[in-house]
């Protein structure tokens, strides 16, 4: 049993080492397991002018806006908006009791056709006195204080005539309507409410087209000129880009900041731009000669970007900047050259150095 002991442990020592080693120790090389090449879809990096571009930060705006003011005073008896309603220019807001301004307007017009009988016969009384003083029946003194107080009647008459006009006015302004056409952002009042003339009804924006106010550094400002077209994007639609174009420009800088407002015009026919918006604009200034590839090569990762080269039947990551992208094709801000082969729509797993078919 002495003898017997040690020669199971070293039986055991070799019999339970592992296939690659055990193969090893017979002096027999590990079989390595083939990976199958990767099948992928290759296109070719090409040259093509592209736009380049100037970014800068921005506000979504209303084209037109609107406070609009009661400019009568009374009690509410309708409103006809709600926050979001569309309204057409001259659309009825809301209405005011127009009783009281219906009244005044009355009287008013009685009394003007009053005024206007007195300042027919003012205007007689001043013939004849005119006619008295040239035949020089009467003094001058007498012609003074005649004509004084014909002109004067005359006068009145005027007077009255513009407080009726002007009643008239305020009976009409009991309909309030919208001055512009847009959509109704806020509504002030309800019925039942006293307004006066600067009460606030309603606020109303016109957002298509919608505005793009942006800040111009100053090193920058040369380069920006009306009829330039920006591209922008806002937070609220990821991967959608927006077209517009520079419409108006400052004439100064802000003093505290050094730069120079611009606004751009953009087409919101699906009002998906609303005001107060944050954007990232991209200010077309110029085009030049860039390497490109078709966007879907490109991966993002937060805010890596890498896509993959094929190159010697393997998959070449690498990292890239990439510049604007047009018509399918994005910049690419690596020294790429033409020929040069890029991996399209990379399946999951790929990675540097994978062998591809």
């Amino acid at each position: 049993m002495k003898h017997v002991m040690p020669l199971v442990i070293v039986l055991c020592a070799v019999g339970c080492k592992p296939p690659a080693e055990a193969a090893a120790a017979a002096g027999k090389k590990p079989e390595l397991v083939a990976v199958a090449p990767v099948k992928v879809q290759t296109a070719e990096v090409t040259h093509q002018l592209m736009p380049t571009s100037l970014t800068l930060t921005g506000t979504v705006m209303a084209d037109k806006q609107s406070e609009v003011a009661a400019n009568v005073m009374g009690v509410v008896r309708s409103v006809h908006v709600e926050r979001g309603s569309p309204v057409k220019a001259g659309q009825v807001l809301a209405v005011v009791d127009s009783r009281g301004a219906a009244l005044q307007a009355a009287a008013a017009a009685a009394q003007s056709q009053a005024s206007q009988t007195q300042s027919a016969l003012a205007s007689r009384d001043c013939e004849r006195v005119e006619k008295l003083h040239t035949d020089g029946t009467i003094s001058r003194a007498d012609y003074d204080r005649l004509k004084t107080q014909c002109t004067a009647q005359m006068q009145n008459a005027a007077a009255a005539l513009a407080n009726a006009d002007l009643a008239k006015k305020l009976a009409g302004d009991t309909v309030i309507r919208a001055p512009i056409s847009g959509i109704v952002g806020e509504r002030y009042i309800n019925v039942g409410e006293y307004v006066q003339l600067p009460t606030r009804v309603a606020s109303i924006y016109n957002i298509n087209p919608a505005r793009v106010s942006m800040s111009v550094p100053e090193p920058a400002v040369g380069l920006v000129k009306v009829g330039q077209t920006i591209k922008f994007e806002v937070s609220s639609w990821p991967g959608r880009q927006f077209e517009g174009t520079v419409r108006f420009m400052s004439p100064v800088l802000r003093p505290n900041t050094r730069d120079l407002i611009v606004e751009a015009s953009a087409v919101n026919d699906d009002n998906a731009l609303r005001p107060g918006m944050f954007a990232m604009s991209h200010l077309v200034i110029s085009e030049e000669d860039q390497p490109t590839v078709p966007a879907g090569a490109i991966l993002t990762d937060g805010t890596t970007k890498r896509m993959f080269l094929a190159r010697n039947g393997q998959a070449f990551e690498l990292v890239v900047r990439t510049g604007v992208q047009k018509d399918g094709r994005v910049a690419v801000m690596e020294p790429l050259a033409p020929g040069d082969k890029v991996i399209l729509a990379p399946p999951p797993g790929l990675h540097d150095g994978s062998s591809i078919q």
